[in-house]
C-alpha cells in the first residue's frame, strides 16, 4: 500500500500537532534564560498553528488527511457529500450509470436512515459509501470528543444496517480537531479530504461549477461535489447539467473517474452479510 504525502509522519511523532508542541516547548525553555520576552514567541506561534490547522486540510495538522491519489495515473475520484436526497440522488445515479462512472457517496446518517432505498440503490450500482457524520453539524469539530465520537459511531451503526462498514470519514465542512485522530483510530477508519472542488457551498452556487472543476482538475485528484438539493432559485436540472458537463469534460481531458478505493489502494468500505433494511 502506498503512503501518500499527506499521511507521512514526522519521525517519532504521531502528528504535526505533537511535533509543533514539543518544538515550541524546547524553543521556549532556553529563551526563558537567554531572552525572557522572546520566550513568548514559540507558544504564540503554536497557538496560531492550532487556530489555523483545523481549516487547512493539506497541513494534516491533527491527523493524516488523505487528499489525493496517484499522480502518475490519468485517474480521479468523484465524491458526493450531504446525501442521499430523494430528488437529486436517483437522477445522479442514472447519470453516472450512463457514463459508466463509479463514485463515493459520503452520506449523512439521518438521511441514510430516512432513505434506505437510496442507500441500497447506491450500493447496487457499485458505488462506495463513506461516513459524513450522523447529522452534519457544521460546528461538530468545535465540540468535545464525546459528541464527535457519538456522531461518527451513530452513522456507522446506521450504515451497518445495510451490511457495510465504512472505513473512511469525511468531516462536515472539512474541519478537523485534536479529538478526531483517536476516535478514527479506535474505529480503524481514515480521514478523507479533497484536492479539487468548485466551491459550490453545498449546491448553493452552481454557476460556472463545471468550468471551475475542468480548469484545475489533475490526475490523482479527489473531487468534492454534493448530491444534496440545490438551494435558492437553482433547479435540479441545472445542477445535473453542471455534473454532466464535468463528466463529459473529464472524458475530453482523458481523465478516468475511478472508485476512491482504487485511486488510493485501500478500502473505503467493507461489505458484510445480511441487511437490516430489507432486500
Amino acid at each position: 500500500m502506498i503512503v501518500f504525502k499527506s499521511e507521512r509522519r514526522l519521525p517519532g511523532f504521531r502528528s504535526r500537532f505533537e511535533f509543533s508542541f514539543i518544538l515550541a516547548v524546547l524553543t521556549a525553555i532556553p529563551l526563558l534564560v537567554l531572552n525572557p520576552p522572546l520566550a513568548l514567541l514559540p507558544p504564540v506561534v503554536f497557538g496560531l498553528l492550532c487556530l489555523a490547522g483545523p481549516f487547512i486540510q493539506r497541513f494534516s495538522f491533527f491527523l493524516p488527511v488523505v487528499l489525493r491519489g496517484h499522480r502518475d495515473r490519468a485517474e480521479i475520484s468523484l465524491t458526493f457529500d450531504d446525501g442521499p436526497d430523494p430528488e437529486t440522488t436517483p437522477r445522479l445515479l442514472e447519470l453516472l450509470a450512463r457514463y459508466g462512472v463509479k463514485g463515493v457517496f459520503f452520506v449523512i446518517g439521518e438521511k441514510a436512515a430516512a432513505n434506505p432505498d437510496l442507500i441500497r440503490e447506491i450500493l447496487d450500482e457499485g458505488h462506495e459509501i463513506g461516513n459524513h457524520s450522523e447529522s452534519h453539524d457544521v460546528f461538530l469539530m468545535l465540540r468535545g470528543r464525546k459528541k464527535i465520537a457519538a456522531e461518527i459511531r451513530s452513522c456507522q451503526e446506521t450504515l451497518a444496517g445495510f451490511s457495510i462498514i465504512p472505513k473512511t470519514f469525511r468531516p462536515p465542512v472539512g474541519i478537523t480537531n485534536p479529538h478526531l485522530r483517536p476516535i478514527l483510530e479506535s474505529l480503524k477508519m481514515r480521514c478523507a479530504g479533497f484536492s479539487c472542488r468548485p466551491l459550490d457551498f453545498g449546491n448553493r452556487r452552481l454557476k460556472g461549477m463545471k468550468d471551475k472543476v475542468l480548469k484545475k482538475i489533475q490526475a490523482g485528484d479527489i473531487l468534492l461535489l454534493h448530491d444534496c438539493r440545490p438551494h435558492g432559485a437553482a433547479t435540479v436540472d441545472q445542477w445535473l447539467e453542471q455534473i454532466e458537463g464535468i463528466l463529459s469534460g473529464l472524458q475530453e481531458k482523458r481523465l478516468q473517474a475511478v472508485p476512491l478505493s482504487y485511486l488510493m489502494d485501500w478500502l473505503v468500505m467493507e461489505r458484510q452479510g445480511g441487511c437490516k433494511w430489507g432486500s
